[in-house]
């Protein structure tokens, strides 16, 4: 600090100021001071309201329960109240809208699985976002899927699953939870790899077709752990790096030999624009809060992987994602 010169804690005025008085080289030193300086202020300041944590699916789903205990821990640690506004609809749409017409200053933001900036932008017209709308700040869950048969079916393996599959071309019907979910992208991207025909039932959501499948309406259903496991389904091939802690005979496609990317993951979203001090601040607490006891029990309750991925990684894997969906949808060519 030099003598005489406001303190740097003082506005953006006050350095300009100063700037505006001190020769050329004190100057220089001051843009760069009063530029940190404002960055501390803003992030000492975030959150000065209360936010917004906007959930893409309805009460009740898991994802809601997850972004509930999240926004209960967030509150907790940055002292400002923080709710949680269910906004489901519209392939999920809807609720990212809400988000990208909200001001860029990181109180509201998004908890949501990725489908709506990696597979909606390829299929959706006249969306009021892209994908540079929003900043990935972090992973916060992974939605594991099985491809599962009744426990009353005679398939008792992936194998034996596949040899029906060749042997009655389009004739195994399977159920999903809606058209271009990533349920129904992944089990699509599998039959191609496998060189089968299977005829897909779309649904509005996994539950609406537990008792087709019970029934045997549909052979098969592309089904989360906890629909597995309340169903007592008998799971033949799990969508994900390595196995399921509960179903640990169940292998992965990887395993089988197929490339078929997981998709099931979501996170935490703001606006572009969102100041970069404010930003990191978010990040570091997604960070904390994932990895932390609470949260981490939720997720373990409602038989999720609470798996974090910092910005970096995060995005990374939304836009590799993305470019891999972009390429699958124009090869389905998918009805609307």
């Amino acid at each position: 600090m030099f003598k005489g010169e406001p303190h740097m804690r003082n506005n953006g005025d006050a350095c300009l100021a100063a700037v505006t008085q001190a020769p050329w080289l004190r100057a220089v030193l001051l843009v760069a001071l009063c530029g940190l300086g404002t960055g501390a202020v803003v992030a000492q300041d975030f959150p000065s309201k209360p936010l917004t944590v906007v959930l893409t699916l309805p009460p009740g789903s898991t994802v809601d329960v997850l972004a509930r205990t999240f926004g209960k821990e967030l509150q907790a640690r940055l002292g400002q109240a923080v709710n949680i506004d269910n906004k489901p609809g519209a392939g999920l749409v809807l609720g990212m809208q809400a988000v990208a017409a909200a001001p860029a200053d990181g109180h509201t933001m998004a908890f949501t699985p990725a489908t709506p900036v990696t597979i909606q932008l390829h299929r959706a017209r006249k969306l009021s976002y892209a994908r540079d709308t929003f900043i990935p700040v972090c992973q916060t869950f992974e939605n594991v899927f099985f491809l599962a048969v009744p426990p009353s079916s005679p398939i008792k393996d992936f194998k034996s699953f596949m040899q029906q599959a060749q042997s009655r071309p389009g004739q195994i019907r399977y159920g999903h939870s809606g058209t271009a979910s990533s349920p129904h992208l992944m089990g699509a991207e599998l039959w191609r790899a496998a060189g089968v025909t299977l005829t897909d039932i779309p649904y509005r959501g996994e539950t609406a077709f537990v008792a087709d499948l019970m029934t045997g309406q549909v052979e098969a259903g592309m089904v989360t752990t906890a629909l597995a496991s309340q169903q007592k389904l008998r799971p033949l091939v799990v969508f994900s790096d390595k196995r399921s802690k509960w179903f640990p005979d169940v292998p992965t496609v990887a395993e089988l030999g197929y490339q078929v990317p997981a998709s099931g993951y979501g996170g935490l979203f703001v606006r572009a624009g969102t100041p970069a001090p404010a930003l990191a601040k978010l990040e570091a607490e997604c960070s904390t809060i994932v990895h932390g006891a609470a949260y981490q029990a939720t997720a373990e309750s409602v038989l999720q992987n609470a798996t974090y991925l910092n910005r970096a990684d995060f995005t990374k894997r939304l836009d590799d994602d993305s470019q891999s969906k972009a390429k699958l949808l124009s090869i389905l060519n998918l009805p609307e």
